[in-house]
This record gives C-alpha cells, sequence and structure tokens, in this order.
C-alpha cells in the first residue's frame, strides 16, 4: 500500500465520520405543535408552516392483481425544515398526505429568512356535516364547499369481476384506478374531512383531526 493510498483513506474515514448523521425520530416540534408519524399533511402544514424544501420521490406501492403484474407508482414527498443554525433539520416523508418518516439531520442553517409559520390555509365554504355524500360527483362538492384546503392524487385498486350462472359474478382480479384525495378544513373547532374519489364520484369519507384555519 503506497502512502498516498494510506492518506486518502484515511481522509475518506474522517469525511464520513465528520458527516452529520440522519436520525429517524417519531415526532418533532414546531411552533404550532407536535407532528409526528400517521399525522395528515394539513397537520403539517398548520403547525410547522411550508417547509423550506419541497421534493418529489417516485415510490413503488403494492401489486395489483396476479403476481408479476406492474406495480403502480405513487410520489412521495419530501420536505426539509430548516430551524436555523441553534435547531436541527427535519426532512419529513410524506405518502398520499401521511407522514411516513421524519428524519432529523445536522444542524441548520441561517438563510437569512424568519422560519417559516404556520401558513394560512382556506375553510370550507360549506357546513361540516350534510354537505356531502358517498357518489356526489366532484362538480357537486366542489359547487357546496368550494376549493379544498389540499388536493392529492394516489394509486387505488378495485375488483374486476367476471359474470357467473344465475346473475351471479366472481372476482377475477383488480385493476388500478385514479383516486383523488381532497382535505376540507372546517375551522380548529371542527374536524377536517378528507374526501376520496373514485373515477370523479365520492367513493369515501376519512375523519381527520382538528382543522386549522381561521
Amino acid at each position: 500500500m503506497t502512502p498516498l493510498t494510506a492518506q486518502a483513506q484515511l481522509l475518506a474515514c474522517l469525511a464520513v465520520l465528520a458527516a452529520p448523521l440522519a436520525a429517524r425520530a417519531e415526532s418533532f416540534r414546531c411552533d404550532g405543535g407536535i407532528v409526528a408519524v400517521g399525522d395528515s399533511k394539513l397537520d403539517l402544514l398548520g403547525k410547522c408552516g411550508q417547509p423550506a424544501l419541497r421534493e418529489e420521490v417516485p415510490a413503488v406501492v403494492g401489486l395489483f392483481g396476479a403476481t408479476g403484474a406492474a406495480r403502480p407508482m405513487v410520489v412521495q414527498e419530501r420536505w426539509t425544515y430548516n430551524f436555523g443554525p441553534r435547531a436541527f433539520v427535519q426532512v419529513v416523508t410524506l405518502e398520499v398526505g401521511v407522514v411516513k418518516a421524519i428524519d432529523r439531520g445536522g444542524y441548520g442553517y441561517d438563510l437569512g429568512n424568519p422560519v417559516a409559520a404556520p401558513v394560512r390555509l382556506p375553510r370550507a365554504r360549506c357546513a361540516h356535516s350534510g354537505s356531502f355524500s358517498i357518489g356526489d360527483s366532484t362538480f357537486e362538492v366542489l359547487a357546496r364547499c368550494g376549493e379544498p384546503a389540499l388536493r392529492e392524487e394516489t394509486v387505488g385498486q378495485v375488483a374486476v369481476e367476471a359474470p357467473g350462472p344465475r346473475g351471479t359474478s366472481t372476482v377475477i382480479g383488480t385493476t388500478a384506478v385514479r383516486v383523488d384525495l381532497w382535505t376540507y378544513d372546517f375551522g380548529p373547532q371542527v374536524n377536517a374531512r378528507r374526501l376520496e374519489f373514485e373515477a370523479g364520484r365520492l367513493a369515501r369519507i376519512v375523519t381527520g383531526g382538528y382543522g386549522y384555519s381561521r
């Protein structure tokens, strides 16, 4: 081994040791409160505001249909929060509007701008109950409730059936469908709602935590 090679190896080892290592965490605190794995994107925005950096990362989700079928892709989002040189950077991974992972980096940077504050989220124009029901179209919901606080999309699956004898049917597989996710915020005293549309029709209503709009 030559001295030059040994020196290069030593420098490489020192660089690895000096580099800040990300640490996996279950939660972190912002001015607006604590965000944890499993929280919604609405919670993240309401408590922590806009991140310093947003990135999109393609991710593979489960198989649809028979083994070996094409794996549909979703887009994971990676939001980086910089709280200045006296606090750790927090990197949040979101998938389909839900916090999937939180990684703590090294100390942040003085970027010459204030740390992100909770954002002003739009409030739904409709009442929090009775304004939508399963089977409503996207247009009907927009007409009653206005633009949602958040819009996302993902890939879902529906059963493929073949007709059988005497009016019966048999499930022969599944197929991928686009699912539109709309989140409505009704304010801090009412639970938010996430509406899941398939083929332009409301298929599911998911109740979230309290909202953040003022």
